[in-house]
C-alpha cells in the first residue's frame, strides 16, 4: 500500500482572501496620495505596511527621510463597474486616473440623486472609463435609481475567479 504525503494546511493563504487584500492595498495607496503615511493608512484599512508593500510595492518610493511616498499615479489593473446607459457594465482599466474618474462619477451621481442638481454631472459628459461612456442623462439616472439599479458603493467588481457565498 502506498503512503500519501499529507500537505500542511497554510492558514491565511486562501484564494478568497487575495482580492480583499489587493483592494485594501489599493485603498492604502489612495489614502497615501491624500497625505497619510503608509503606517497610518494601512492601520485605517486594517492591513499591514508589509502586505501593502508586497502588493503595490512599485508604486511606493522611499523618500530621503526613509518614509514611503506614493507615486502620483499608477498603471495597476482594476476591474471596475462603470455606470453606463444600460446600468453597470464591467470595465478593465490600467490607470489610477481612470479609476478616479469612475469613482468621481459615482460620487456625482449620488449627489445628483440627493439634490436633483444636474451641475454635478456636467464634468462627466462625453467621458469614458474603460471604453464605457459615463451615464449623465438625468432622466435615465432617475429611471435606474427608481428601479433600485444604482448602487453608489459598487465601483470595484468581484474577482471573476472568486465564488460568492
Amino acid at each position: 500500500m502506498r503512503h500519501r504525503k499529507h500537505r500542511k494546511q497554510r492558514y491565511g493563504k486562501t484564494k478568497s482572501g487575495r482580492p480583499q487584500s489587493r483592494l485594501r492595498a489599493l485603498a492604502v495607496l489612495a489614502r497615501m496620495r491624500r497625505g497619510e503615511s503608509l503606517w497610518q493608512a494601512a492601520r485605517n484599512e486594517h492591513t499591514t505596511p508589509r502586505a501593502v508593500r508586497k502588493i503595490v510595492g512599485k508604486q511606493l518610493i522611499r523618500g530621503p527621510t526613509g518614509r514611503y511616498i506614493a507615486t502620483s499615479s499608477d498603471t495597476l489593473r482594476r476591474d471596475l463597474n462603470v455606470l453606463g446607459f444600460d446600468g453597470y457594465e464591467p470595465a478593465v482599466v490600467r490607470s489610477s486616473k481612470q479609476a478616479h474618474l469612475g469613482a468621481g462619477h459615482l460620487v456625482a451621481v449620488g449627489r445628483f440623486l440627493r439634490t436633483g442638481d444636474t451641475e454635478w454631472l456636467k464634468p462627466f459628459i462625453g467621458k469614458r472609463v474603460g471604453g464605457v461612456e459615463l451615464l449623465t442623462d438625468p432622466d435615465r439616472l432617475r429611471i435606474l435609481a427608481d428601479a433600485d439599479l444604482v448602487k453608489l458603493d459598487a465601483l470595484y467588481r468581484n474577482n471573476p475567479g472568486r465564488r460568492e457565498k
